[in-house]
């Protein structure tokens, strides 16, 4: 391939589709010719468009990764296949290659790695996030899981903390719920009537509860989470946490950086987004944080800033 690179971005989430297009451009010789949220549309789009490199979500709506890879590689033999992905498993990683894939990048490290991946599989080399083995191997890379969802309603918003803390919950975990008051009795009411045992959670302690505005007032310093406050109070909950939970797991959700997020404290809400992370990403845990769709109703380079402080996007 010579000049620039014609590229087709394939992922059904817009916001993080978003995010990736962006990535792709801070390189000059890159064209984003094509977006497309869905296998049968991907196939479709590359059969028309013929691009030089197809940047290929795993899980797709109507037709999964590895099958858009095989008909894309039989429709445009030329286009060379990324995988962007959130799956670490070594038999994931040569399936993927066996279907036709040139590179594979995992989704935490797409700001750092998808360029150097594009350079190297336009060059006909082979690329393969670093450190993939040992995530395989159960590395903290692979650990821990900091998903954001954009929910389009209170009830959605309350349906995502409720499947994910009965989920962790049911499994021996213990869950550190931080939720707003508007949405702290609907939750309860929905545990209540999930098949776990919420309140023998209760009992054993590992469901732990947190008021948002008592822990920004512990953390916060002008406005912005202060890391050494955040570190202190952070510590002290998950050590707690993990002495209670069965299964050596711990998992982390709510609204406290949504919170700021929507007073209008874009800064702080990536902030304590990062914190969190940092946290979190040394430990076997889990992290889902819920932002009001409307949140996404915001400059992309803030958006993808958020974005960026988690391994996966979700929106419902």
């Amino acid at each position: 391939m010579t000049g620039f690179h014609r590229v087709l971005v394939v992922e059904d989430h817009a916001a993080f589709r978003g995010i990736v297009c962006e990535l792709l451009q801070e390189s000059p010789s890159v064209r984003i010719v094509g977006e497309a949220a869905d296998g049968l549309e991907a196939v479709h789009q590359a059969a028309t468009l013929r691009p030089d490199v197809v940047v290929l979500d795993m899980n797709l709506p109507s037709l999964n990764g590895f099958e858009v890879a095989r008909r894309i590689r039989a429709a445009v033999p030329h286009a060379k296949i990324m995988f962007l992905t959130v799956e670490t498993s070594l038999e994931v990683v040569e399936q993927a290659f066996r279907s036709g894939a040139h590179g594979y990048v995992y989704k935490p490290r797409a700001q750092r790695d998808m360029l150097a991946a594009l350079d190297a599989i336009t060059r006909g080399a082979r690329f393969v996030n670093g450190g993939l083995e040992r995530v395989a191997d159960g590395d903290s890379l692979a650990s821990h899981h900091h998903r954001a969802a954009f929910c389009s309603s209170d009830e959605a918003l309350i349906d995502a903390f409720g499947r994910f803390i009965a989920c962790r919950l049911d499994n021996g975990g213990a869950v550190i719920s931080l939720v707003t008051d508007a949405h702290a009795e609907g939750l309860r009411r929905n545990l209540l009537a999930s098949p776990v045992d919420f309140d023998s959670a209760i009992r054993e302690q590992r469901y732990m509860p947190l008021r948002i505005s008592d822990l920004l007032a512990q953390i916060m310093v002008d406005g912005y989470p202060d890391p050494v406050r955040f570190s202190s109070v952070a510590e002290q909950v998950l050590t707690d946490a993990f002495r209670r939970a069965k299964n050596g797991r711990v998992a982390a959700c709510g609204e406290c950086a949504p919170t700021l997020w929507a007073q209008g404290h874009r800064e702080a809400a990536i902030q304590l987004e990062h914190l969190w992370d940092e946290a979190a990403k040394h430990r076997p845990m889990d992290v889902l944080c819920v932002y009001p769709l409307s949140a996404r109703v915001e400059k992309m380079g803030t958006l993808r800033r958020l974005c960026a402080e988690h391994t996966s996007v979700d929106i419902s």
